[in-house]
């Protein structure tokens, strides 16, 4: 049987207010209001948002600049009336033209959305700031600024742009007086977003010349770059290792190409002052029979069925063209030296200027060789003087002293052995006339000499017999010496020369002396070339390029004078 159904609750008695009927509160109402104020404006963005991106992708849809950015391609196109330029000529004839340039992209910055900055570079320092903003006819669109922007430090690329005024000069570019109102850019070749290392780090002073540390880890460009402004960013300066690893960055830099152009003019100036003065070139080889100079500092490798050497000097080929009457020579190539020597002044592979000449006297040879350096360094003063201040705001260093005209310092190697006993420091109070000088030596001599006769560079004359190779020719009047000499910059050697012994009798004396058989291989054919021929006397020197350079500037290393540095423990790149 079913239950009875319970009767229901009374309804609750709702309290009566006097005077109105029963409604929310004001505190609810303004609650309610500010609720459906914060929808409407929520909404209001959204329809904003929608809006733009409808206008967005209308624009995208009918961009006109297409043409006029990205990759390039062989459907791009400059304009035939673009007059191709070099930033090292540009001049105010160019204002208001129409120009076209290839460069490196060093830097780009986005301003706002419908303008960017970029920097572009030549070579070396050469960089002109670049602008470009969206216009209305829609030859250069936003989205043409926004590609501009993004594109990768150290691409390379082409642009065309018309050449104006700055509105003040630009201080981080070296054409500061122009810009380029970019019109059209094409990437040519995209460098990656992440470099091995960048230009800015390339630009600062080498920190560390060990080939045993481990090599630095890639930086990103965007971290670590050389800004608008100017202004530097990111980790401190890399090692030579990491330099070496990343040699492209290395020799983009504006310090290596500044190095490198003094070095090119080092070397020009050497060939034209000679061949003033009646000298003719000539190219000795690298692979040789026998060591040119003796010793164990040679390297031997495999030549089909017999060994061959790589040449320590040209010493050899340059007296066969004396011999076979060429009378004053001269030659430039590579010189290998097998020394495993792992210091900032050494290499086993470095560039040579070599010359010799027909004497009456040996020091007509060492006038010449002393001629031909001061000229050089007081022409790259004048010639070198951007690249040589470049230099130094890098690599900071005093000037080159040079000795006036006609007050050239010359001393006897004994005399400067002297001079360390006398006034050098006290571990050198007891050194020998007749012992060659060590490199901690040089460098104390080269200081004396400079605060006696204040100049960087001297010469040292007729060394001890017991300090020079076999085909030296020693002193008549002392045989203890020869007639021989090294010239000094800041203190260390870049050169060496003396007169060759003529005679072959002598000359196989000389080398019995020296424990070197005269019939053997190599040794034997070089005693008699002076015995096919009557052989006049002669004179010469080798010149370490590398050496000249680096010391002139007074860099930390001889490596950063040298194109590709060979060191016992570096054959890369």
């Amino acid at each position: 049987m079913a239950e009875p159904t319970p009767n229901p609750a009374p309804p609750a008695e709702t309290p009566e207010v006097a005077g109105e009927d029963a409604g929310p509160s004001k505190k609810a109402l303004k609650k309610a209001e500010a609720k459906a104020k914060k929808e409407a404006e929520k909404a209001k963005r959204a329809a904003e948002r929608a809006a733009a991106t409808a206008q967005a992708n209308a624009a995208a849809a009918e961009d006109h600049a297409t043409g006029n950015y990205g990759q390039e391609t062989h459907e791009t196109k400059l304009s035939e009336d673009a007059t191709e330029i070099s930033l090292k000529t540009l001049n105010d004839e160019h204002l208001g033209k129409k120009v076209k340039l290839r460069a490196f992209l060093q830097n780009a910055r986005m301003q706002g959305a419908k303008m960017a900055f970029v920097e572009l570079r030549e070579t070396g320092n050469w960089a002109i700031q670049g602008v470009v903003a969206a216009n209305a006819d829609g030859s250069v669109s936003r989205q043409m600024v926004k590609f501009i922007g993004s594109v990768n430090p150290e691409s390379f690329v082409v642009v065309e742009a018309t050449v104006e005024k700055p509105l003040e000069p630009v201080k981080s570019c070296r054409v500061s007086n122009y810009e380029l109102h970019l019109t059209k850019l094409f990437v040519i070749s995209s460098a990656p977003a992440m470099l091995g290392m960048t230009l800015s780090t390339a630009n600062k002073a080498v920190t560390n010349f060990s080939d045993e540390e481990a090599p630095a880890e890639a930086t990103v460009e965007g971290v670590e770059k050389l800004s608008i402004s100017g202004e530097v960013s990111g980790p401190p300066a890399a090692s030579m290792l990491t330099h070496l690893d990343n040699i492209v960055m290395h020799k983009r830099s504006y310090v290596q190409q500044a190095i490198a152009d003094i070095r090119v003019e080092v070397k020009h100036l050497f060939r034209s002052y000679l061949r003033e003065h009646g000298f003719k070139e000539f190219e000795p080889p690298c692979l040789i029979a026998a060591a040119s100079e003796g010793g164990a500092n040679v390297f031997r490798l495999p030549y089909f069925e017999k060994e061959a050497f790589l040449a320590q000097s040209p010493q050899f080929y340059k007296q066969i063209e004396v011999l076979a009457g060429r009378k004053r020579v001269f030659c430039v190539g590579p010189v290998f030296r097998a020394e495993n020597s792992n210091t900032p002044r050494h290499m086993t592979e470095f560039t040579g200027l070599d010359l010799e000449m027909e004497v009456t006297d040996y020091q007509e040879a060492l006038h010449m060789l002393e001629g031909v350096l001061l000229h050089i360094f007081r022409t790259i003063k004048k010639t070198c003087a951007d690249e040589i201040a470049l230099v130094r705001s890098v690599y900071p260093s005093e000037e080159f002293l040079l000795p006036e005209e006609g007050k050239e310092v010359r001393l006897t190697f004994a005399e400067g052995q002297k001079l360390l006993r006398e006034e050098g420091p006290e571990e050198f109070r007891n050194v020998s006339d007749f012992e060659d000088m060590s490199t901690p030596q040089e460098k104390a001599l080269g200081a004396l000499i400079k605060k006696k006769y204040n100049t960087d560079f001297y010469v040292l004359d007729k060394f001890p017999s017991d300090a020079r190779p076999f085909y030296a020719k020693e002193d008549p009047t002392n045989p203890k010496v020869t007639l021989a000499y090294d010239m000094f910059m800041r203190g260390q050697e870049i050169l060496s020369g003396g007169q060759r012994i003529h005679d072959p009798v002598e000359l196989e004396a000389r080398l019995r002396t020296k424990g070197v058989d005269p019939k053997s291989p190599g040794i034997r054919e070089y005693v008699d070339l002076f015995r096919q021929v009557g052989a006049p006397p002669h004179a010469g020197g080798g010149i370490g390029l590398d050496r000249v350079v680096a010391w002139y500037l007074n860099l930390p290393s001889v490596h950063l004078a040298a194109y590709y540095p060979r060191t016992p423990k570096r054959l890369l790149p």
